[in-house]
């Protein structure tokens, strides 16, 4: 799995309604800190290889939404294969397909060193990486000020970039306006 920082090892488990990833501990075959992901909704989406990095794809969901890779191109295929089929029969027998957008992908801290929406501040010791749980992009604390509810997410709200801000609180007074015509 590919986190912000650097690839790490996890081991995943697929069952017929759920994705379950987690560490892994080799010698005492403990599996710790797992996360589970609904399979309604779960899309899968192939990536190009990069020079150090091969095999890699997309796990994309309401909660989270990562960059997985593996040893082989074969066992990409056969991940990606059996999690549509699972995805497939979860919501068939759900009877339910979500209508949420997924969770954004963070980019990685080494992919860039000033922030990505002002382009201005770069990064040292004394000014921190943030990510903005919205688009991913990696800001600065300037651009990360503001906090919105994304309840797919979490239950409280979320560090958002400012731009991010102004299109989720756009879309919630819409919102606010359409269910007040609605009530007239």
């Amino acid at each position: 799995k590919e986190c912000r920082k650097r690839a790490k090892l996890r081991i995943f488990f697929l069952f017929n309604d759920i994705l379950v990833y987690g560490k892994i501990l080799i010698m005492n075959r403990k599996y710790i800190k797992q996360r589970i992901i609904p399979l309604v909704g779960l899309t899968v989406e192939s990536l190009p290889d990069l020079e150090e990095i091969k095999n890699r794809w997309l796990i994309k969901s309401e909660k989270k939404s990562f960059v997985v890779s593996t040893a082989t191109l074969i066992e990409k295929k056969e991940w990606m294969y059996h999690i549509e089929e699972s995805t497939k029969f979860a919501e068939m027998n759900t009877c339910r397909i979500s209508n949420e957008e997924p969770a954004a992908v963070w980019i990685s801290d080494k992919a860039t060193d000033v922030c990505m929406r002002c382009e201005k501040n770069k990064f040292n010791f004394a000014r921190r990486k943030h990510h903005c749980r919205k688009c991913g992009l990696v800001v600065c604390g300037d651009c990360s000020k503001q906090k919105f509810s994304i309840p797919s997410i979490s239950n409280k709200p979320q560090k958002v970039c400012l731009l991010c801000y102004k299109l989720l609180l756009s879309k919630e007074r819409k919102k606010l306006e359409e269910q007040r015509t609605l009530m007239e």
